[in-house]
């Protein structure tokens, strides 16, 4: 009887872990990249340390996860939604409630908004954005792109994603971005290493939910890249389950600075409203690290989330404007004195090992750690070095006195009658030469002892 009691047991457990993964396979679902550089065998695991997915190559046969780093998260992450976020009422511009912008960082966030009546405004702040929300105030920040790209593979299709080439270095969490990648269900994947499963995290998301852009006959996404910014539209898009209201716009800005707007013209269903039965709804950003190792001879990669920025569906809806703000992170620091002495509201440590500034949770996690940086308790004395601005500053001396001394021959050259001109032909090789062979030395006594004197005709 107990051994029956111990088989129900463990036949329990192996249903509800069975259960249990099923439903977290169904939350994230698989994406068409146009792209050959595709990576099949990863492993995923969500902000809070969740496994959420193993993803394999069909053609071969990988291990089941055997080992998965501990992260500590206590200090190095935070909650994604907070209980306190306030909603009230005023006119004029935007206040970040939390947290100040580091001098240096330029902000879209904080908007001049002339209006004759009140705006709802909603503020946020996390540990690398913070966020504000404002109603009906589309027109303000909409861009009427007439001559706008769009592709082929986005055009009349469903769970597609390009990658477009940026004009501009696009900073994301503190990396610098090259390439982003867009995709149907109306998000951008920001990172380089590309998979399958692009809704999990690493994600600019201003409305990600089961769009298909062959329903409608205007349905399609386009974009333009003006150098100093990226906008995407999502034009009359439809949801694939839910296509009995009328069709979605809304588009998404990335500013060379780093900020992020998202912008909703039309919004016929509020996104809480949207089913996630097929496919994830989310409005926010992602970002994670990745773990590589080798299990049994098998390469593997595992994917880390950490950090999330969700931002609250009942708030966006038709005619609503979201502004994301980056705020500044340890691996923008270049220099140790830089990264150790800023106040910035992370533990920031420089690696002299990698002559890299962190806080260990970044895209370059694993080389921290194989570096020994996570040992270093960031209190290190920074090595004795020149400050950058005292080497800039005599360069530049260096250079002005060059330039002014060459500037002087030149115009002594070409004006020979000038007190500059004279003073040259008086001093030219030729003539000093002259006036050393002229000069006599001789050595004379004296009671003071032997002295030198010069005599010369010159």
């Amino acid at each position: 009887m107990a051994q029956m009691n111990w088989n129900t047991f463990l036949i329990g457990v192996i249903l509800f872990i069975f259960c249990k993964s099923c439903s977290t396979i169904k939350s994230e679902i698989s994406y068409k990249v146009d792209s050959p550089s595709i990576h099949d065998s990863v492993i995923l695991v969500d902000d809070a340390g969740r496994y959420k997915r193993q993803v394999s190559n069909p053609n071969t046969t990988v291990p089941p996860d055997t080992t998965t780093e501990q992260v500590a998260r206590d200090k190095k992450t935070e909650a994604v939604t907070r209980p306190n976020q306030q909603e009230h009422t005023t006119s004029g511009h935007v206040q970040d409630q939390d947290r100040t912008l580091q001098p240096g960082i330029p902000t879209v966030t904080t908007p001049k908004l002339t209006t004759p009546y009140p705006l709802n405004i909603i503020n946020d702040s996390h540990k690398y954005y913070n966020f504000s929300v404002i109603q009906s105030q589309q027109e303000l920040f909409w861009y009427e792109m007439k001559d706008a790209l769009n592709h082929d593979a986005l055009t009349d299709s469903h769970r597609v994603a390009v990658v477009v080439k940026l004009k501009f270095k696009f900073p994301f969490y503190g990396h610098s971005i090259i390439n982003v990648t867009i995709a149907t269900g109306g998000f951008l994947y920001m990172s380089p290493f590309l998979h399958q499963w692009l809704t999990a995290t690493q994600y600019i998301a201003p409305l990600m939910a089961n769009f298909d852009t062959r329903i409608g006959n205007t349905s399609d996404i386009y974009y333009k890249d003006y150098g100093d910014k990226l906008v995407v539209e999502w034009r009359n898009v439809h949801l694939r389950d839910q296509n009995y209201t009328e069709p979605f716009s809304f588009q998404t800005i990335l500013h060379e600075n780093g900020s992020i707007t998202f912008v909703y013209r039309n919004l016929p269903l509020v996104p809480e409203r949207i089913s996630t039965l097929d496919h994830p709804v989310k409005i926010g950003l992602s970002d994670a690290y990745y773990i590589d190792s080798v299990v049994y001879g098998y390469k593997r990669r595992t994917i880390y989330e950490y950090h999330r920025v969700a931002l609250p569906l009942a708030n966006i809806k038709t005619g609503a404007v979201v502004f994301l703000n980056p705020l500044t992170t340890c691996n923008v620091a270049s220099d140790c004195y830089t990264c150790v002495s800023q106040k910035i509201g992370f533990d920031c440590t420089w690696c002299p090992q990698i002559s890299r500034c962190s806080d260990g949770l970044d895209w370059h996690r694993q080389e921290w750690l194989e570096k020994g940086c996570l040992d270093l308790d960031g209190n290190e004395d920074c090595p004795s070095a020149i400050p950058v601005g005292v080497i800039v500053a005599v360069v530049l001396l260096l250079v002005a006195v060059i330039g002014g001394i060459s500037a002087w021959c030149i115009y002594a050259y070409k004006n020979p009658q000038s007190a500059s001109g004279q003073w040259l032909i008086s001093h030219r090789p030729s003539q000093m030469k002259e006036t050393v062979a002229k000069m006599k030395f001789w050595k004379k006594s004296t009671p003071s002892g032997e002295k030198y004197r010069l005599e010369t005709e010159a």
